[in-house]
């Protein structure tokens, strides 16, 4: 294995030369009209009666037996219009590693909640645990692709109820990055987070100004939210925390078997949740993501690297950025893939990563995960991290200056010489080809290069070993720890 070697926490943000329209402003325009028709007539289930006491007090039209509300056109608008554009996601290692999201940059983050992985150590499958989330807060700390923890990457599933506290605990204790839950489902979850971000941050008005904890909600496709995970995002906008509305619609299930339409029914969800918290919180920070899924129409089976879904994921940032909204881009490393050394999971990396960069995305997440985010191969995030730092190549394009063009050196050499024993060849060749996973050399016969699989378990390897996190102050771990026994006790 090449020398790795130790260094703190950094993040990197990709900024892109090369810019992509999917959606054309007439296409976008036919988009919006019909989300917001859907909004006014049809409407979206809200099934709880905190949120529709809002929405009734602010006007809306709601139906108390059948929990649907219906927006008119203004009142969505209006609403929406109150969210902001631009703000920051803190990191609790310093202002170096915060995310600011402002269409300018792209940050990678992780997939999440894997439920099954496949040992390190052993190779065999099993069940994920709260070891697994720690574990992998380690490798994502050490990661610079890696700009924030999201999920987290597998699911403790050995903490019962309270699994959720148990993986802010787990991350917050192995990673200085910023950290998105998307398993914080209920009120009594929400406040125990807020209660444990608020010890690490000084005190709930420093998580307010500088939020080191944001949140993913997922909403039901078709047209409906889950009333624990919209009664935990107003607890959360209410402290001050990012949310997030994610909407899964598949393709011939739960939204029609049409891109266009897909994309309605997702931003009917997302907009509907966007209204709710900023009726009761105007100005709460909140984000958009939109992860379409397809079916074989032969078996049933759920695929979630399909270019069509990609497609339609990849358009959504436009939709978001048309309403003032940041976005969480499904780049969904990995895909459908079930098996490490598929071919499948090579082609599935690289559509929506990099169209997502391309089209301004502020967040993207994806990073280590397989089988439709469900199964956690640890070494797979090394493969993941060299596509991001790919990708990040190719979205710089090409710089052009006196410098890059090197108009004396060619004049110098001229025809017919070679470059090999210049000074500037020196230099810059080896940025040209930096090291990877796929290209470490072999010593055995008849082998060019080692297996990256191989090359990828001892690097990973490496970093467990010798990256150490910043830890957490005793005292805050005590607290943390203290928290986690009344959540275990009031919660079960």
């Amino acid at each position: 294995m090449k020398k790795m070697v130790e260094r703190s926490p950094s993040i990197l943000p990709i900024e892109s030369k090369l810019k992509l329209r999917l959606l054309e402003e007439d296409e976008i325009s036919k988009i919006h009209e019909t989300t917001l028709g859907i909004l006014e007539n049809t409407g979206v289930s809200f099934p709880s009666q905190k949120a529709l006491e809002i929405f009734a007090d602010a006007g809306a039209t709601v139906d108390f037996k059948s929990h649907i509300v219906k927006l008119p056109h203004d009142m969505v608008m209006g609403y929406v219009k109150k969210a902001p554009r631009y703000y920051r996601l803190a990191a609790r290692g310093g202002r170096e590693l915060d995310l600011t999201l402002n269409h300018k940059q792209t940050f990678f983050s992780t997939s999440s909640t894997a439920v099954t992985t496949v040992d390190l150590k052993t190779g065999e499958k099993r069940a994920t645990c709260k070891e697994d989330v720690a574990m992998m807060a380690t490798i994502i700390d050490f990661l610079p692709s890696v700009s924030f923890y999201y999920g987290p990457l597998a699911s403790a599933q050995d903490k019962g109820k309270t699994a959720p506290l148990h993986e802010l605990d787990a991350a917050f204790n192995n990673t200085e990055k910023h950290f998105m839950a998307e398993t914080l489902i209920g009120g009594n979850l929400a406040r125990f987070a807020i209660e444990m971000a608020s010890i690490i941050a000084g005190g709930k008005r420093n998580l307010r100004q500088s939020p080191i904890l944001s949140a993913l909600i997922c909403t039901l496709a078709p047209l409906g939210q889950d009333r624990e995970s919209i009664e935990s995002a107003l607890v959360l906008a209410e402290a001050g925390i990012p949310v997030g509305f994610m909407s899964m619609p598949t393709l011939g299930i739960t939204a029609p078997a049409s891109l266009a339409a897909a994309l309605v029914v997702g931003m009917a969800e997302i907009l509907s949740s966007v209204v709710l918290l900023q009726i009761a919180y105007p100005g709460a920070p909140v984000f958009s993501s939109l992860g379409p899924g397809t079916i074989d129409p032969r078996s049933g089976e759920y695929f979630y690297g399909s270019s069509f879904a990609q497609i339609t994921n990849a358009a959504a940032i436009q939709l978001s950025h048309f309403y003032g909204i940041p976005i969480f881009a499904g780049a969904s490393f990995g895909g459908s893939g079930y098996e490490l050394d598929r071919w499948q999971v090579g082609r599935e990396n690289v559509y929506l990563p990099l169209l997502s960069i391309l089209l301004g995305a502020e967040m993207a997440l994806g990073l280590g995960l397989m089988d439709a985010a469900t199964l956690l191969y640890p070494e797979r995030v090394l493969f993941d991290h060299e596509m991001t730092q790919c990708i990040s190549q190719i979205s710089a394009g090409i710089e052009v200056n006196a410098e890059t063009l090197a108009r004396d050196m060619i004049s110098q050499v001229g025809p017919r010489g070679h470059y090999l024993g210049e000074h500037h060849t020196r230099e810059n060749l080896p940025t040209l080809w930096p090291s990877s996973i796929l290209t470490e050399k072999s010593h055995q016969k008849g082998q060019r290069f080692r297996n990256p699989r191989e090359v990828a378990r001892e690097q990973v390897e490496w970093i467990l070993k010798n990256h150490k996190p910043s830890p957490l102050d005793e005292k805050v771990k005590a607290e943390m720890e203290k928290l986690l026994e009344t959540a275990e006790k009031e919660i079960g």
